[in-house]
This record gives C-alpha cells, sequence and structure tokens, in this order.
C-alpha cells in the first residue's frame, strides 16, 4: 500500500494578468516508507516545485496528494503549519541555516516551534550533531563550517522532530565528492530507518545511488526505475504531538535577534528614550509646580474662598449653605452681607461712596500695609485706595489713618468706626474705595436704619484648591454667580496648565518621529530577516508566531526605552531639585510613580503598535518565496 501517493497533480504560475505558465503538467507517482527516491531532471523542469508541494510551503495546486488515505487538498493552514513541524523534514541545496545562531541552535529551532522542553531540545540538538560527527562544533556559527558541515547541521535539523519524510533539494549540489558522499551514506541511513527520503537532483551519479531514480521533464514524468529493492516492512514512526511555541522560547528568540543588531535596536532605545523622557519631565513638572503654588504660596492668599453673591438676596441662606456644604471638596460655608455702592463716609467732612462694604471673618486672609484686621464690631479695615482718598494735609500715610474714627452711612443712618487696618486690595474692585467690617458691625448697620438683615454673599471654602475649579463648577451650574477675590493662583495654575499642554504637544512629536523610527527599523529588519522567517515557516513556524516575533522583538525595545526613559527622567528630576533646594522649599519636579509606569507603558505600546504592521506583513510572506531571497 502506497505510503504517499500523488495523482494528476498540476501546478501554474501566473506570468502576466491573463496568462499562466504550467509547471506541473500531471504528475502521478506513488511512494513506499523506506525508499530513498531521486527526482531527477534538469533546472526548470518542475522538480523544485514538486519539492515545495510535498514539504507543505505551497498548497495552491490542482491534483490530489494522500499521505496515508489523508488529502492534502483538505488541510487548512495550521494543519498544513503542523505537518511541516512533525511529518516532514527538509533539506536544502544552500543550506538555510540562521547565521546568528550557533550550529545547535539551528537544530533546535524546529524542535523549538514545536515546544518541546528546553533540555529535552538540547539534548537530541547533541544527539544529532553526533550522529553528523558534528558534536563539537555544537556552538560554532554556521560560516565557521564548511558546505558539507553545514549540509549535515540541515539534515540534523531535518530530523529533530523525527519525521516520517525527508525531503532534499539538490542536498550535493554545493559540495565536493568527499562530503558528498558523505551526505548520501547519511540519507540512505535514514530511509534504512523507515522514512521516505526524497532527493531532487540534476546529478545522474547522485541519483543511481538511490533506490529509484524519477526523471521529470516538462512538468510530467518521463521514466519511473528502480535501482534495488527498497520493499520491506518497517514499523510505523511515532510523530511528535504538534504544540504551539512557548512565549518565553517567543522571547528568547527575540532577545537574540535583538541582540544581532544591538547598535541599531540601543540607537532605536535612545530615541524613544529622549520622547518619553520629554514627556515625563512634563508631567512631573507641572505637578512639581502645581504642588508648589498650592502649598507655598497659599499660605499667603485667600486662594481657599469662593464668593457666591446674589443680585438680591438668598431666600433660604440657611438650606443654600447646606447645599453647597455637600458639595465634593467644600470644607465649609460662611454666610454675609455686603453693600455695593449702598453706603457712604464722613471722615471730617471729607464724603464719598464706598464701593464694596463688605462682611470680615477670622479666615479672611489679607496683606496689610498698617494696622490689623478687625477685631471688635466698632472696627473698620478700609483698602489702600479708600485710605489714599483720605489723604489730606495732616495725613499722609496709612499709619496716621489706623486709629482715627471715620462715619460710615447707610439709608441716612451714619454709625461711627475705628480705622484698626489699611490692606492691599488685589481684587477687581483694586481702583475703588472697598472696607470690611465683622458680621456684627453690618448687623448694626441694618438695624440703625431700621432695615432687617439679610444674606446676600456666601464664602465657600474649599479644602483644597485642587477643588475650585470643580466646586465653581457645581455652584454655576446650580445658576449661581461665583467669583474669587485672589485669582492670582488660579491664573498661575492656568498657565500651567496651558504650559503643560503646549510642552506635551512638544513631546508628543518626538514620539510620533520615535514611532516612525520604530516603524522603518521593523520594516527593515523584515527585509533583511525575509530567509529566516522563511527558515521558520519552512520548520512549522506560523503566521502568528512569526507576528508573535517581530511583535515581541519591538515590545522589548520599546521596554528598554521606556526603562531608560525613567531612569534618566528620575536622574533628572532629582538633580534639578537639589539645584533648586537653596532657592525655593520643596521639589520643583515630583516624583509621581503613577507617571512613571504610564511613561514605561506608553512606550511599549508606542513600539507595539509602530512594529505590529511591518510584523504582519512578515506573516504574510509566502515561505518558499521567502526562502529564495538572498
Amino acid at each position: 500500500m502506497a505510503f504517499l501517493r500523488i495523482a494528476n497533480l498540476k501546478k501554474s504560475y501566473r506570468i502576466s494578468k491573463n496568462g499562466y505558465q504550467e509547471v506541473l503538467k500531471g504528475i502521478n507517482v506513488e511512494f513506499k516508507r523506506g525508499e530513498l527516491v531521486a527526482i531527477l531532471g534538469e533546472s526548470g523542469c518542475g522538480k523544485s516545485t514538486l519539492m515545495n508541494i510535498l514539504g507543505g510551503l505551497d498548497n495552491d495546486y490542482t491534483g490530489s496528494i494522500v499521505l496515508e488515505d489523508q488529502f492534502f487538498k483538505d488541510y487548512d493552514e495550521k494543519q498544513l503549519d503542523d505537518y511541516r513541524k512533525s511529518s516532514v523534514g527538509m533539506i536544502f541545496q544552500n543550506y538555510n541555516l540562521i547565521n546568528h545562531m550557533t550550529i545547535a541552535e539551528n537544530v533546535e529551532i524546529a524542535m523549538t516551534m514545536n515546544d518541546i522542553p528546553r533540555d529535552k531540545r538540547k539534548k537530541r540538538a547533541r544527539a544529532l550533531l553526533k550522529q553528523m560527527g558534528l558534536e563539537e562544533y555544537a556552538d560554532k556559527l554556521p560560516n565557521q563550517l564548511s558546505g558539507g558541515q553545514r549540509q549535515r547541521v540541515s539534515i540534523a535539523r531535518a530530523l529533530a522532530n523525527a519525521p516520517s519524510i525527508i525531503l532534499a533539494d539538490e542536498p550535493t549540489g554545493a559540495l565536493d565528492k568527499e562530503s558528498a558522499d558523505h551526505v548520501m551514506k547519511i540519507l540512505k541511513k535514514i530511509a534504512s530507518s523507515g522514512r521516505l527520503v526524497i532527493v531532487v537532483t540534476h546529478s545522474q551519479k547522485v541519483a543511481n545511488e538511490c533506490s529509484r531514480i524519477i526523471s521529470i521533464d516538462d512538468g510530467v514524468v518521463k521514466s519511473d526505475v528502480h535501482n534495488y529493492d527498497s520493499n520491506k516492512k518497517f514499523d510505523k514512526i511515532p510523530e511528535l504531538r504538534t504544540k504551539d511555541i512557548k512565549f518565553s522560547d517567543v522571547t528568547r528568540l527575540a532577545l537574540s535577534n535583538i541582540k544581532q543588531a544591538l547598535r541599531r535596536n540601543i540607537l532605536v532605545s535612545i530615541g524613544m528614550a529622549i520622547g518619553i523622557v520629554a514627556v515625563i519631565l512634563v508631567f512631573c513638572l507641572s505637578s512639581g509646580l502645581t504642588n508648589y503654588v498650592n502649598t507655598t504660596l497659599a499660605d499667603s492668599m485667600n486662594t481657599l474662598q469662593l464668593q457666591v453673591r446674589s443680585s438680591s438676596y438668598f431666600t433660604d441662606s440657611d438650606a443654600t449653605a447646606e447645599e453647597f456644604e455637600s458639595i465634593p471638596g467644600v470644607d465649609y460655608v460662611v454666610k454675609g452681607s455686603y453693600l455695593r455702592l449702598n453706603s457712604t463716609y464722613d471722615y471730617g467732612g471729607d464724603t464719598g461712596y464706598i464701593l464694596m462694604l463688605n462682611t470680615s471673618y477670622d479666615a479672611l486672609s489679607l496683606t496689610y500695609t498698617a494696622g490689623e484686621k478687625c477685631s471688635t464690631s466698632s472696627e473698620i479695615i478700609i483698602s489702600t485706595t479708600f485710605a489714599q482718598n483720605l489723604y489730606s494735609a495732616d495725613i499722609s500715610s496709612a499709619e496716621q489713618l489706623v486709629g482715627t474714627e471715620i462715619d460710615i452711612v447707610f439709608s441716612g443712618a451714619a454709625t461711627t468706626f475705628t480705622i484698626s487696618g489699611v490692606y492691599e486690595d488685589s481684587t477687581d474692585y483694586a481702583d475703588y474705595p472697598c472696607a470690611y467690617v465683622t458680621t456684627t458691625a453690618m448687623r448694626n448697620l441694618y438695624a440703625s436704619a431700621n432695615k432687617t438683615y439679610r444674606v446676600n454673599v456666601l464664602y465657600v471654602y474649599v479644602e483644597d484648591t485642587s477643588y475650585i475649579t470643580s466646586v465653581k463648577e457645581t455652584i454655576e451650574d446650580l445658576g449661581f454667580s461665583v467669583s474669587r477675590d485672589d485669582e492670582t493662583v488660579e491664573t498661575m495654575l492656568e498657565y500651567i496648565d496651558l504650559a503643560t499642554m503646549v510642552l506635551t504637544g512638544f513631546a508628543c512629536i518626538s514620539l510620533v518621529v520615535s514611532a516612525i523610527m520604530i516603524f522603518i527599523v521593523t520594516y527593515i529588519n523584515v527585509i533583511e530577516r525575509t530567509k529566516e522567517i522563511g527558515i521558520l515557516r519552512a520548520v512549522g513556524g506560523r503566521r502568528k508566531d512569526v507576528t508573535r516575533l517581530f511583535i515581541t522583538e519591538s515590545a522589548i525595545v520599546g521596554g528598554v526605552s521606556g526603562l531608560l526613559a525613567v531612569i534618566v527622567s528620575l536622574f533628572i528630576s532629582i538633580v534639578a531639585n537639589v539645584v533648586m533646594a537653596s532657592y525655593i522649599t520643596g521639589t520643583i519636579i515630583s516624583y509621581n510613580v503613577l507617571v512613571y509606569l504610564i511613561g514605561f507603558a506608553v512606550s511599549v505600546v508606542i513600539s507595539v503598535a509602530s512594529g505590529l504592521m511591518p510584523a504582519m506583513q512578515a506573516s504574510r510572506q509566502d515561505p518558499a518565496e521567502a526562502l529564495r531571497c538572498d
């Protein structure tokens, strides 16, 4: 019974838009176990095309190939990969060894693709090399061996997964007589073990050493001659169970490949790291400056106060205050009142309007040019502009005003106050006379004018400056008008945010350039390693294995870039903070673990994304075409 049967096999290649060239024109032949078969023919007769089809590298044909009652045409892509992985071993005229791998690693690669444990595949690779007389060369590179030795490495690799079929394409074509004889002896020994060995050759001498010679000419079988009988029974060769390559082995291969182009990959990593460093430092600097403004400048400014004013009065100030206090980030609410252009002053006969007369309380933070804040209900503090309006021939400084009396007139009723201090006004009302009195004093003003005291301002205090924007927006959404007496810090924070966005934009440009660079480098790797891709596919590597390999390489480069970026960012931050320590209190560049982690992750993601398209292109390469690439 035939082990491998070919029936009416035809194969054509497209040579133009509507033209095809027929290479195989109806091959009919059967093979048995233990045969050493020579496929003899001149160049261009179709014998290499036949080998590619039998090797599972080409599935675009008509006719049928039956392997132990299984039709090749029924195989999907995964089954073809598994077939190459466990059932067939291929030996090539030009050896097709991966130059940057050792001899042992070249033999192991077939087992690596089949997820054989590392210790077992190392042991088997050494054993196979010993059979080939190459044990002492296991750790050498292919270019350190002769042609005959490299061909024996190729044979060892073909046997690695114990296949039942060995396909040898011109195995002696590039060898001297002694090496060719050695290779043929090995092939005969392999056939005698019960394997089907098919040798493609144009040498009649090589063909004569085989048990059977099939001559092909112009795409058809011209003759089929048996040199000697190899018809004996063989036990079925147990095939290895096919598995997918482990991620650890993919990573190991990726590291090996990166090492081969180490200088190039280092430059790529540095380029990516520069972009990531820029992003990390921008955000850490922004965070550091924000913290500095919040913690340092907040000590001297009334940064936590929001003023919620009403054009008339709050209908239910208690309920409104409770509603505000329930807003996340609000610390407490103080009810107050103010008179806008509704009061006047009389200072020794010098009179005028007061733009804003506000209630004052202990939490109010002001900078005083003279005196201090109100301590009793009979005291008042006035702005520097107000004080300048009171200057006369006798009084020319704020210090002279402190302790003097002034009448405040509200609805015709005058109340006498003592000026306790003069403050610097940094609000929008700085050019107008403004003043503060205690809440009790304001109530007394209303009582003296026979009016009911009403709350028309709520002073909302937030827990931290980081809550200012969110609290302000929430209150405005409720339909109220919100303002701040001192918006210096908020303005500075807005400038910091704007600068952060601008600098981040420039940093992102650097990242885009780095991403393009990684894309180009990965694409070049695909072109340079086309034959390697073909070798991996020929020994059973799947499309997704090739994709994973190139993506893993990109991820490793991105990971190294991210790690380098974090280290450099930390170093720059430490040096900058040490230098600035003599000028400011605190750190100007924060140490933000989250930003470091995000920077690292961004580096990996960008690298993987940049390498994805070239990796997919690599996986789509036709293995037969890839093997022909120099």
